[in-house]
């Protein structure tokens, strides 16, 4: 166990390095302009664009919570995530592609292709090193949360709000929040139009996960676990 431990121990360092010489072979200024003008031509075909102040903050935390609790303490990837994601692919022999914080995602969709290799996952290290360089947390946030995909056809928060529940994202109730934070993992998967059940056993693990963070109390957790959720379903 200590050996493979260390064999993991010795890649993810490697990793690190070899991400490293690519961040100043490729350093590119325009890197996050061309980002940023990739997601705003993006949500301009997908209902919009919507400005992190219009993004209720409960909503901000429950996504936060979900895909990546240490986002505000990370340099664009979590070092602890990508030890525990190369101890799953060791153990089931493949390359996952787990591990990524918000960032990560980020330049994912909007810049990388979607081949599963090596050579991709350094680029996208790096690449998020660089972004978490230029622009501030806030502002990556306020892309992320336009771009990702929420099933349905929904890119971003905007469209989402509107996909599912008909109304603007400032508008949007707690128990409301709680689902949509659920739903980038598996958009399909998690659907709470065709698979409404799955959709809240996700949005029950968003809200125990956010129980333990401590933003929820467990009274306040059960509260808006049974809320109803009316769905817009045409």
């Amino acid at each position: 166990m200590k050996k493979v431990f260390g064999f993991l121990i010795a890649c993810l360092i490697f990793m690190v390095v070899v991400a490293g010489l690519y961040i100043h072979s490729v350093w590119n200024p325009s890197i996050p302009s061309t980002l940023i003008r990739k997601v705003h031509q993006q949500a301009a075909q997908h209902g919009g664009y919507t400005s992190i102040s219009q993004i209720p903050v409960f909503l901000q935390n429950a996504l936060i919570d979900t895909e990546d609790r240490n986002f505000y303490h990370n340099h664009g990837f979590d070092i602890t995530s990508l030890i525990r994601a190369l101890i799953v692919d060791v153990s089931h022999g493949t390359f996952a592609q787990g591990g990524s914080t918000i960032t990560q995602q980020l330049v994912k969709d909007m810049l990388l292709s979607s081949e599963k290799t090596i050579q991709r996952k350094l680029k996208q290290v790096a690449l998020a090193s660089m972004v978490s360089q230029s622009l501030s947390k806030n502002q990556i946030l306020e892309l992320y949360f336009n771009e990702v995909y929420f099933g349905q056809g929904a890119y971003g928060i905007t469209q989402a709000a509107q996909v599912y529940f008909h109304r603007p994202v400032n508008q949007l109730t707690k128990a409301e929040c709680t689902l949509l934070a659920g739903l980038p993992q598996a958009p399909s998967a998690y659907d709470p139009i065709v698979h409404f059940a799955l959709a809240k056993q996700r949005q029950k693990i968003v809200i125990n996960s956010m129980i333990r963070a401590g933003i929820l109390s467990i009274h306040e957790g059960q509260t808006l676990f049974s809320q109803p959720l009316f769905l817009a379903t045409s």
